[in-house]
C-alpha cells in the first residue's frame, strides 16, 4: 500500500503562493481562528428602493441595499454575534492567488466565505468569490498592513474579534427579504 510513502500531500490542489501580497493575511487569520474558534460577525440590515410600479425578482437586487449599521428605512436581518466555528480553509485559485477564507458553522454547516480587500488601490481583480450560501469582506487598514510584520498573532486575533471593516455581500436572510418585497411590491401594484 505505498510503504507509507505520500506522493501527493497536498491531494493535487492549489497551493496559496507565499509571494501574494494577501497570502500572509489569509494565514494569519486562518492561525487566529484555529485558537479562537470563533468569528465576530457585524450586523446586516437591508433596505429597499424600488420605483412605485411592479418589481420583478429579476431585478430586485438592482434596489437593495446592505449595511452593517442602521439607517433610514433599513431593516435589520442579523443582529451582530459570532460563529462558532467548526473549521476553516482557504480556496485558492489554481494560480495560487487565495480567493477567500471558506468558515463553516459548527451547529448549521453553514459556509461563509470571507474575502480580505486591501487598503490601497488593487489593479488586479480580485479572484470571484466561490459559491456558499453567505459571503462577507473584511477590508484591511493600513495599521493591519504594519501588524503583519511586527505581530501577525496579534493581527490575526483583531481581524476574528472585531466587526469592524466587515461588510456583508449576501446572506439566506437577504433572499428572503427580497423575496417578501417582491411578493408585496407583486400585490400592491397589480394590474
Amino acid at each position: 500500500m505505498g510503504g507509507g510513502h505520500v506522493s501527493r500531500p497536498d491531494f493535487g490542489m492549489p497551493q496559496p503562493d507565499p509571494n501574494h501580497p494577501l497570502t500572509e493575511f489569509y494565514l494569519a487569520l486562518q492561525h487566529a481562528l484555529d485558537k479562537e474558534g470563533s468569528f465576530a460577525l457585524p450586523a446586516l440590515y437591508a433596505g429597499f428602493q424600488a420605483p412605485a410600479r411592479r418589481v420583478y425578482a429579476d431585478e430586485a437586487a438592482e434596489y437593495l441595499t446592505l449595511s452593517s449599521t442602521a439607517g433610514e428605512g433599513m431593516t435589520r436581518l442579523l443582529a451582530p454575534g459570532h460563529l462558532q466555528l467548526l473549521y476553516s480553509s482557504l480556496h485558492v485559485m489554481p494560480d495560487g492567488a487565495p480567493a477567500a477564507l471558506l468558515l463553516t458553522e459548527e451547529c448549521t454547516r453553514t459556509v461563509f466565505a470571507v474575502q480580505l480587500l486591501p487598503p490601497f488601490v488593487w489593479e488586479d481583480p480580485l479572484p470571484p468569490l466561490p459559491d456558499t450560501p453567505a459571503a462577507l469582506t473584511l477590508t484591511l487598514t493600513m495599521q493591519d498592513v504594519e501588524a503583519i510584520d511586527t505581530d501577525p498573532a496579534a493581527l490575526g486575533r483583531r481581524l476574528v474579534e472585531r466587526t469592524e471593516g466587515k461588510r456583508w455581500l449576501h446572506h439566506p436572510r437577504v433572499e428572503t427579504f427580497l423575496a417578501e418585497r417582491v411578493a408585496l411590491f407583486q400585490r400592491v401594484y397589480r394590474r
